[in-house]
């Protein structure tokens, strides 16, 4: 069997497991992975735990993974463009609060991290669905 059927079904076999968890619980967790978001984006940075890795790489992994969970809440439409503006509106309502928090800054960088994490999930997912 080709490396590529295997990886394939594998990932056929985990997606049809987490999709066999409630929609409720897997709303609940997308929900709770936006407010843990945005609590660690505001908090002072010398109380981030994660700030020895790259700010855009970690703003690109959250939103990657934010979408991923979006995709799981609500699949009956999957990556659909209003998700996509949806976390893009998320992270540029996260840099506004950071702004006003006085201890953080706004940051267009970040912002574009955000986009490329949503814009990688979406190629993954095209390479799952098979359209790249």
């Amino acid at each position: 069997m080709p490396v590529e059927q295997s990886v394939k079904g594998w990932l056929n076999q985990r997606v049809t497991h987490l999709l066999a968890i409630p929609a409720s619980v897997r709303q609940a967790l997308f929900f709770i992975a936006l407010a843990f978001t945005f609590f660690m984006s505001v908090i002072p940075g010398e109380a981030d735990p994660t700030a020895f890795i790259n700010d855009k790489l970690k703003h690109a992994i959250t939103f990657m993974v934010l979408f991923a969970l979006f995709d799981l809440a609500y699949p009956k439409q999957p990556a659909a463009w209003w998700k996509l503006l949806c976390l893009l509106a998320f992270g540029v309502f996260i840099e506004l609060c950071q702004k006003m928090t006085g201890y953080r800054s706004f940051s267009v960088g970040d912002i574009l991290a955000d986009g490329v994490g949503i814009l990688g999930y979406l190629g993954l997912y095209g390479l799952y669905q098979g359209r790249i």
